[in-house]
């Protein structure tokens, strides 16, 4: 028992001086994983807090690293749906599939489903990336799973972007779409309406579907002199 914690420590301290090397000589940064749990949380927040600090914008880290949290779940959930339905049998692009996959994953899903179906994702090379690029003026989150969205949860999801516009508080989009305001939906709500109680352009938050991907993306301004990649040509 004590050299198994002497060796756990000594693995995160090797981690540790990775990142903070990373961090301190370069300007972007990917973290890559086929789960989410309390292991790849704490992993994700102290490589933010590392970026922040080094910008001295410490203050924004709570923000950042929920924001950060709920992509990667979303994207990670995404991507352990589409293994489910395939277990299933049921076509993800079919209505009723559909519908009728999604009841049976909303009633299965449990920690220890997540850990089983993280471990199928990992042996189908299916996984979530989170790539930080950052620079004194501002912090860019994106957050990339490697599986095409399905069109109804695509069609969701913008219509919770579109809705949260409309809302300042996240505990009163919750009670006015109680009925259907949770998973990623709730997510992207509180995304929104964080940015902007932040004072940040909810502009800046971003999800780009393509024919093999996905990709979620958060820009966090430090200073006016910040330049969106959606200035950029296919931004």
């Amino acid at each position: 028992m004590k050299n198994e914690a002497i060796t756990q420590v000594k693995s995160f301290f090797e981690l540790d001086q990775n990142i903070r090397l990373i961090v301190n000589n370069s300007g972007e940064l990917a973290l890559q994983s086929s789960k989410i749990n309390e292991k790849v949380e704490k992993y994700i927040l102290h490589t933010l807090k590392l970026i922040l600090e080094k910008y001295n914008r410490a203050d924004l880290a709570d923000m950042v690293y929920t924001i950060t949290k709920e992509l990667t779940i979303n994207g990670v959930k995404a991507n352990q749906k589409r293994i489910f339905f395939e277990d299933q049998s049921l076509d993800i692009k079919n209505d009723a599939d559909y519908a009728r996959g999604m009841s049976l994953f909303k009633k299965e899903f449990s920690n220890k489903m997540n850990e089983i179906y993280g471990i199928k994702a990992r042996k189908r090379s299916i996984y979530v990336r989170i790539i930080l690029s950052y620079n004194p003026d501002g912090l860019c989150i994106e957050v990339e799973n490697n599986t095409p969205i399905a069109q109804e949860e695509e069609r969701r999801m913008r219509e919770k972007m579109k809705k949260s516009m409309a809302y300042s508080d996240i505990a009163e989009f919750y009670m006015e779409n109680m009925d259907n305001a949770e998973g990623a939906g709730l997510g992207i709500a509180l995304i929104m309406i964080m940015l902007k109680s932040a004072g940040i352009d909810p502009n800046l938050f971003r999800i780009v579907t393509l024919p093999e991907k996905t990709v979620a993306r958060v820009e966090i301004p430090f200073t006016d002199k910040f330049v969106s990649k959606r200035s950029a040509p296919g931004g």
